[in-house]
């Protein structure tokens, strides 16, 4: 996804064996060059938990990023969730929501796609 000059790209099998994560590049040359400026990780992954898919979809507007992880078993096997990270400073996004279905179930791959608007 692409807001700018910035660039965020998942990796859904990335971090501890595969719970995801999204790096975060950025440009001040109109796009001849990229810098890696975050990687960003889940708060509650845990090391030798894989699968979450971290990544699966992104999306960017300005400074907040949404990320879906379409297999986190929060609700139930692969119920999926989706992360909320903004950019507080310039190279130090923080997580600030996650976010799940309150009827989530078992499948359900919430996260699967995500969208945003003007930061909310």
């Amino acid at each position: 996804a692409i807001a700018g000059g910035t660039i965020v790209v998942g990796a859904t099998q990335n971090f501890f064996s595969g719970s995801g994560a999204v790096y975060v590049f950025s440009t001040s040359d109109g796009g001849a060059t990229y810098v890696q400026m975050a990687k960003l990780t889940p708060s509650d992954a845990a090391v030798g938990a894989p699968g979450d898919y971290l990544g699966y979809s992104l999306a960017i507007d300005g400074s907040t990023v949404v990320v879906g992880a379409t297999h986190d078993d929060d609700g139930g096997s692969d119920s999926g969730s989706a992360y909320v990270f903004a950019l507080p400073a310039p190279t130090d996004y923080a997580e600030t929501a996650k976010l799940t279905a309150a009827d989530a179930a078992a499948g359900d791959n919430f996260g699967r796609s995500v969208a945003i608007d003007g930061g909310t």
